[in-house]
């Protein structure tokens, strides 16, 4: 027990003064809490009061909290750090898996702490009234603005990593949308509708809402053969709490995040809420999406379920013909993905603005018609995303509403297959861990890393190329890797040469860095000896080709060893054009 320190009367302490580092410091850790707070009233969370810089000790083990988010029976406690989220996180692991081992124990105990009344009186006045603490929802939520790599992140499991990149997703599509963004936010912390408010007490509640509405089958939609479509009306409400844009999880996935997932236009949304409000019609034309074959489930005029083979067949005979159906889908986020019609959708949010009391009116009623596309359950994930990126694009060929970014994006993503791609691709799993771990611009607002454009384009496509004797595609030992050359839709063996790449090119960066001194391994241009620029990267890929061409490249303890001298060499010498210059001078000095 903390003894009570008593102050010396007479001559009154001050404030300890702030260096410009620490000031700097703090206005940094001042704006990521604003960021997330507003993030999370916009999103529908209240802020329990008092509980930043409350420390504690639960189970033997001292730590804080610094923000807990309530919304109805769910409980956020949020942790913030500017600092390298590594260290951090191995000095919470033990709380946090303490926490975890039972979370509604964890709850209990603070509100038994004298110094969480606050929470104590938000749990007495709004939710013990409704919920009992085992019906509580209890997530960690870990914001770091620095990255945390992988090898972090397996090591401390069981909490949900509100990586910077997914803040700015969410920041972004809750200014606009507003409280409709819980249900996006619910998936991402792993919380199950059922579980959430009222229904967790409803264990008899559906998980299943049924629209009417009629199937039409191939032959009349000129779609391939085994490709179902089904048109119904649905009421806003229940759309959105199961959309997603063009493609799901856009916090999951980061080339989702700014691009591919298409981001709200502000304005657009607000001009049709206004149409809404004035007009108290609703717009006429449809909204194209894909349903999830798992999650529907479709029954004839009589209530017999029409049964569909892995193929996308009908199993009942007879099927020719448009007919009325009941569509029966899941209450679950994430599974109907909006191709066109995001705006539309969307204008129906949970809002705050003047439009919001005659909206929420209109949030239940069924007259939004739906084309839903059904993929066969046997259709890859790649086919299905490609499919869906064309059509995009064919509806949005003539429209202003896609910027050409996104436009880029999309066909990027259409063409897997290509050089460009695989080394977009091997970017982007370097920048996850090891040496390159988060050192590459992704995000439009990170500063100060290495842009990605100009090493993928005098780097990484004449490395990974499909010829010459120069490039990685040369030495892999795959039995049929000629067919990647053909461009067929074989993705299990573009996944193995991707990797294959990825591991060749990690492998003799890692050599590298073990003979440079941490502090000299960052992106610098100015400071000390500091090594990393695009120069570098492209310069040691150039020495990789060469050494492939001659036959010399190797494993890692080769490269390490061969390297030893390497910190000697002057990297920043070489002008940002001269990597052919560089990759022959690293050949001739440490492997001639």
């Amino acid at each position: 027990m903390k003894t009570k320190k008593t102050k010396a009367k007479g001559k009154k302490k001050g404030k300890k003064k702030l260096s410009d580092q620490e000031k700097e410091q703090k206005r940094e850790q001042d704006q990521q809490a604003r960021e997330i707070r507003t993030l999370m009233t916009n999103i529908g969370f209240s802020r329990v009061p008092g509980i930043d810089g409350k420390h504690f000790t639960y189970d033997s083990r001292e730590s804080e909290i610094d923000d807990i988010f309530y919304y109805e029976n769910i409980f956020v406690l949020t942790e913030y750090t500017i600092g390298d989220p590594g260290i951090h996180l191995k000095e919470k692991k033990i709380i946090y898996d303490k926490i975890n081992l039972n979370p509604a124990n964890f709850f209990k105990f603070l509100l038994t702490e004298d110094k969480f009344k606050s929470l104590k009186q938000v749990f007495e006045s709004v939710t013990s009234n409704k919920y009992t603490a085992n019906q509580l929802q209890i997530r960690i939520l870990y914001a770091s603005k620095r990255k945390v790599v992988n090898e972090h992140k397996v090591l401390v499991t069981n909490i949900h990593y509100f990586d910077y990149p997914v803040v700015k997703y969410f920041v972004s599509i809750a200014k606009i949308i507003k409280k409709s963004t819980k249900h996006e936010f619910f998936d991402f912390l792993g919380i199950d509708f059922s579980k959430i408010g009222d229904n967790i007490k409803q264990a008899s509640k559906s998980t299943v809402d049924e629209f009417s509405g009629h199937i039409l089958p191939e032959e009349h939609s000129s779609f391939k053969e085994g490709y179902k479509i089904v048109s119904f009306y649905i009421d806003a409400e229940s759309l959105i709490k199961r959309a997603y844009v063009l493609r799901r999880d856009g916090w999951r996935n980061k080339d989702n995040i700014g691009f591919y997932q298409r981001m709200f236009v502000a304005q657009k949304i607000k001009s049709m809420r206004k149409y809404l409000h004035d007009e108290k019609r609703v717009f006429i034309n449809n909204i194209i999406t894909t349903l999830p074959i798992n999650e529907i489930r479709i029954l004839d005029e009589g209530g017999s379920e029409l049964s569909i083979d892995n193929k996308g067949n009908f199993t009942n005979p007879g099927i020719t013909r448009v007919q009325p159906a009941t569509i029966k889908i899941s209450s679950k986020a994430n599974i109907i993905g909006i191709i066109d019609g995001q705006h539309r959708t969307y204008s129906y949010h949970e809002g705050d603005d003047v439009y919001e009391k005659s909206i929420a009116g209109l949030r239940g009623i069924q007259n939004l018609l739906i084309t839903g596309i059904l993929y066969p359950k046997d259709e890859p994930e790649e086919k299905r995303i490609k499919f869906e990126a064309k059509l995009f694009l064919e509806i949005n060929s003539n429209q202003s509403g896609a910027s050409p970014q996104l436009k880029y994006e999309i066909e990027f993503m259409m063409n897997p297959f290509s050089t460009a791609s695989i080394s977009k691709y091997i970017i982007s799993k370097l920048n996850e861990s090891g040496p390159l771990g988060g050192l590459f611009e992704e995000y439009w607002f990170e500063k100060s890393k290495l842009k990605t454009t100009t090493i993928i384009s005098f780097g990484l496509k004449p490395l990974v190329k499909f010829e010459g004797v120069d490039s990685l595609f040369s030495f892999w030992v795959k039995k049929n890797k000629e067919d990647l050359k053909k461009k067929k839709d074989d993705y299990k063996l573009l996944d193995e040469y991707r990797a294959f790449c990825v591991e060749q090119i990690r492998n003799i960066f890692i050599g590298l860095k073990a003979n440079i001194d941490n502090e000299n391994w960052k992106v610098n241009r100015v400071a000390g000896n500091t090594i990393l620029s695009v120069t570098t990267i492209n310069g040691v890929i150039n020495c990789l080709r060469i050494l492939i061409e001659n036959k010399k490249h190797g494993d890692i303890e080769l490269y390490k060893s061969k390297f030893a001298d390497v910190s000697n060499f002057p990297f920043k010498g070489y002008k940002s054009s001269h990597y052919r210059k560089m990759g022959e001078d690293l050949y001739e000095k440490y492997f001639k």
